[in-house]
């Protein structure tokens, strides 16, 4: 199989059991996701984010970082509103919640943030600069 393909599955996977649990009424949601609402917007989308983050090679993070983050942070956001409109359609869920879009950034964020300074870390085996 394409090493490129490999490198999108995890992504696919990913939006889709987002996109699974947001169809889920609220009182139907699995017990693994009883905690605060904002932080599980956070989790689902930074793990999308580094899922993301995936599927750019290193070398092309390496030579353009804040082009391949922000294109990652802007996938995670255009899911987010989608999701949000998503959930607009089934029962017990709201579709716009400025917070949940706000918590689906945040984490959307984080992930090319952290993603590219572990790359940088481990992978090319220096630090990044200040």
């Amino acid at each position: 199989m394409n090493k490129n393909i490999l490198r999108k599955i995890p992504a696919i996977l990913i939006m889709i059991a987002i996109f699974g649990l947001s169809a889920l009424p609220a009182n139907q949601l699995p017990g693994a996701f009883d905690f605060n609402d904002k932080i599980k917007h956070i989790i689902a989308y930074f793990v999308l984010g580094i899922s993301l983050c995936l599927w750019i090679p290193g070398n092309k993070w390496n030579a353009k970082p804040v082009i391949w983050g922000a294109l990652v942070v802007l996938i995670c956001a255009i899911f987010g509103i989608s999701d949000e409109f998503h959930q607009s359609f089934v029962p017990g869920r709201s579709g716009n919640d400025l917070g949940d879009l706000t918590a689906d950034f945040v984490g959307g964020l984080a992930a090319p943030f952290l993603y590219f300074l572990v790359l940088k870390a481990v992978i090319f085996g220096r630090a990044p600069k200040p």
